[in-house]
């Protein structure tokens, strides 16, 4: 009888210690890819900036027969500090985060209230990061993206109290 509870301790301690450990990886696995900052962290404000987007008037007729809205994604990445980047392709060794605004009424996205991580921040050689900019259908009327936009990337200098025009078309049209 002692020798059956005592395996049966030692297995109850085995698997709690394996929930532990499984745990404690998954918490610290979450933080380790640059990219993954939890919410608490995103202290530092980008400046104002705003996108327009130029839709052709054939994409401006199909979405708006589709009741299909369009997304503007903002990416924030820098070049790290000696030893302090990670191979992030195709993003740069410290990304900062990014944010998602759907067009107004006058195809205007705009982000007033962005923040970024403040761990990369400090990691940044250059606090001037630069911002890639993605432009895409909402996915409301479609699960595929409709439209084929140029993409705008630059220093948050060149976006900082501006507003930047996207023309975007449908995908295939000429």
């Amino acid at each position: 009888m002692r020798k059956s509870w005592t395996l049966h301790s030692a297995t109850l301690m085995i698997a709690a210690l394996v929930v532990i450990v499984s745990a404690c990886s998954a918490t610290l696995g979450s933080h380790d890819a640059g990219s993954n900052y939890d919410v608490a962290d995103r202290t530092v404000a980008v400046p104002e900036f705003s996108i327009s987007v130029k839709l052709s008037e054939k994409a401006e007729k199909e979405l708006q027969s589709a009741h299909e809205g369009v997304q503007v994604l903002a990416m924030f990445d820098g070049d790290p500090l000696p030893g302090q980047g990670t191979y992030n392709p195709p993003m740069r060794g410290v990304s900062l985060g990014s944010d998602k605004k759907l067009l107004d009424t006058k195809n205007l996205a705009t982000f007033a209230s962005t923040k970024i991580s403040h761990a990369g921040w400090n990691r940044l050689s250059d606090k001037n990061y630069f911002v890639t900019i993605n432009v895409f259908s909402a996915r409301k009327s479609s699960p595929n993206n409709l439209l084929d936009c140029k993409l705008a990337e630059d220093r948050i200098s060149m976006f900082a109290g501006k507003t930047t025009e996207i023309s975007c078309r449908m995908i295939g049209e000429n």
